[in-house]
């Protein structure tokens, strides 16, 4: 079954020549050119991958991300906005990676391509001891009762529990959830840690899931 792709772009010939493009790699495409409907369109329809612009006749194309409905869609930025601090900022909103207008059509299917492969590795009701993930409510069953997490959270914290026990760097995290394809120096993931420990540990100060060990990474003990 092909893909299901929401492309969200206000500029009309670029979209038309983006939505070609996209049928041509095999995707099922849907198009949006405002906030509004690309909201109605989340409501009745459950897309593999979002493809946003930033700028949108009624708003900030990042609204999408922390949309309710966005629900496990990977999400690529494809903006004119294009310095490190708003890539950053962009990936730190909740999207999964970000191409820089003007844009070469090959890199775009690669990119497409590359977040497929990232795609969560979460599979609801499957239990890890206290822990239940359901990716339909982007929600956790943890000991401490049941939380709802941003799309960004969910996808950090499946990604480690699906590697519980062991030391995952900062850098694979950075590549593998935030999708960076350059590394800069950030604090991004030290962020996320410490929203999330108050979510799920007893005593955040003294965390007993979500430890850093220095110097190697990040690790989940359930």
């Amino acid at each position: 079954m092909s893909s299901k792709v929401l492309l969200v772009e206000d500029e009309k010939i670029l979209a038309e020549t983006i939505l070609i493009s996209l049928k041509k790699m095999g995707y099922e495409c849907f198009h949006s050119s405002t906030l509004k409907d690309a909201k109605e369109q989340l409501k009745n329809h459950r897309f593999d991958i979002l493809i946003l612009d930033r700028n949108l006749p009624d708003g900030e194309g990042t609204r999408l991300l922390k949309d309710p409905n966005r629900g496990s869609s990977m999400a690529l930025i494809l903006s004119s906005k294009s310095s490190i601090a708003e890539r950053v900022e962009g990936l730190n909103y909740g999207a999964d990676d970000y191409l820089p207008k003007p844009f070469s059509y090959l890199e775009l299917s690669a990119r497409l391509q590359a977040l497929e492969r990232r795609r969560p590795p979460v599979i609801e009701g499957v239990k890890t001891e206290s822990w239940i993930s359901d990716e339909s409510t982007l929600s956790i069953e943890t000991p401490r009762g049941n939380i709802e997490l941003t799309p960004l959270e969910f996808k950090f914290l499946t990604y480690l529990i699906a590697r519980k026990n062991t030391i995952v760097s900062k850098s694979r995290l950075l590549q593998e959830v935030w999708g960076f394809t350059f590394l800069p120096k950030t604090r991004t993931v030290d962020y996320v840690i410490t929203n999330l420990r108050k979510r799920i540990e007893d005593e955040p100060d003294s965390p007993k899931h979500l430890l850093t060990v220095r110097g190697a990474g990040v690790k989940f003990v359930p």
